[in-house]
């Protein structure tokens, strides 16, 4: 019997550290940012680099990624999850050190581009791969830590290149995603390999299920919100940290602060959202556009850092409700077999949202500032929300006249 319970105890442990392994790969995908800080150093070491090519350095990484997620849904077929997601994470370490050593801005740009492509390779698996291996309460707990592991990434990420950039170089502060090392090794022990064509999964998936048009309409609907709320919480993520040194509301380090502080918003969100989403239930997205929004002009209205600091907490904790919501309710909508490809698009969504949030931040900032930028990013906010406000009414009208009919 003493046996026994070792054994079973040793298959807990197991277990627990393969979830743990899996979990581990979220530290990575929303940490891309966390270099936004490095934006006012990166121009004084290169005087000629304008705005843009510097914030680009944040979010190229981004544009890789997006495209690494699309050949992914193609390469996970041939070469199965263990090697993609092990190929990923060592090509994440490798631009992570061209970061680090890069002479000038284009290796600088091509170091980032390898090291998005890298995050690429597994960032869809960091969901599929829980909806695969787990199920029941333990598939749903796990969903949630995921968001949360992806937090902590970017609040960890953020957190540390401020403190790098207290004692040392910008280039340094790449150092931070070294961190893909150790997951290497994780998800190289104690993951095993899973394949979609694997006989017992095939059995899982009707032959004959489609998707219709207006389930095709109503997850488009979902793809254009997820852009729109993604290049907001983007744009305050890059912005914020300048905004506060060229306004004087502190240091570059306070800065920083801001960043983590939206990260520390995004784990609160993602820790609660269980018990958000069952009370606000249907009106939880439009509940979390609403606190983006008031957030942002918060931080657009702001005249310290500890406003900016209240915007930052209320966008990052918008994103820890509208990610689960949208990625959950955008995948009610298709069939189970095309639910990796659905996940693939969704994130193919918020990914080019972080690439073009500069581009589009220069198009529709009609003030030419920090501050009217985010001014504009909250009325824009404020439509998309009237829209899913008219969206929930209309879809109650419509329920109440099948009801009498």
């Amino acid at each position: 019997m003493g046996g026994l319970n070792w054994e079973d105890k040793r298959m807990q442990k197991k277990s627990g550290m393969m979830a743990f392994s899996l979990l581990a790969l979220s530290l990575l995908p929303m940490s891309t940012g966390a270099t936004a800080a490095t934006i006012p150093d990166l121009m004084k070491t290169f005087p000629s680099m304008t705005q843009e090519t510097a914030e680009l350095t944040v979010t190229m990484p981004s544009f890789t990624m997006a495209l690494a997620i699309v050949i992914s849904s193609f390469m996970v077929k041939r070469w199965g999850t263990k090697k993609l997601v092990l190929t990923g994470t060592a090509l994440t370490a490798v631009g992570a050190l061209a970061s680090m050593l890069a002479p000038n801005v284009l290796i600088l740009l091509a170091a980032r581009a390898v090291m998005g492509a890298g995050i690429g390779l597994f960032n869809a698996l960091c969901i599929s791969l829980i909806d695969l291996l787990y199920t029941g309460q333990q598939r749903e707990r796990l969903l949630g830590f995921q968001n949360t592991f992806q937090g902590l990434g970017a609040a960890g990420g953020a957190l540390i290149v401020g403190l790098i950039l207290m004692n040392t170089s910008w280039k340094m502060a790449f150092s931070f995603y070294l961190i893909s090392i150790p997951i290497f090794l994780l998800y190289l022990i104690f993951v095993p390999e899973v394949r979609y064509d694997a006989p017992d999964v095939k059995e899982t998936v009707s032959v004959n299920e489609k998707v219709t048009t207006a389930s095709k309409v109503q997850f488009g609907y979902y793809w254009i919100v997820l852009f729109i709320v993604m290049v907001f919480y983007m744009t305050v993520n890059v912005k914020i940290p300048s905004y506060i040194l060229n306004n004087h509301f502190g240091p570059l380090a306070v800065g920083s602060s801001a960043v983590v502080m939206m990260s520390v918003g995004t784990i609160i969100g993602g820790l609660i959202y269980g018990i958000f989403y069952e009370i606000a239930k249907k009106y939880t997205l439009l509940l979390a556009i609403v606190i983006e929004a008031v957030s942002v002009f918060t931080i657009s209205a702001a005249d310290s850092s500890i406003a900016c600091f209240v915007g930052a907490i209320g966008v990052g904790f918008s994103f820890g409700l509208f990610i689960p919501f949208i990625f959950s309710k955008g995948l009610s909508f298709v069939p189970k077999k095309y639910g990796n490809d659905a996940s693939t698009i969704l994130m193919i969504a918020t990914n080019s949202a972080n690439f073009l949030c500069p581009y589009v931040g220069k198009l529709i900032n009609v003030g030419g500032t920090d501050q009217s930028l985010f001014m504009v990013s909250g009325i824009i906010a404020s439509v998309v929300a009237m829209i899913e406000l008219i969206k929930l009414l209309s879809g109650h009208r419509m329920a109440a006249l099948r009801q009498e009919i």
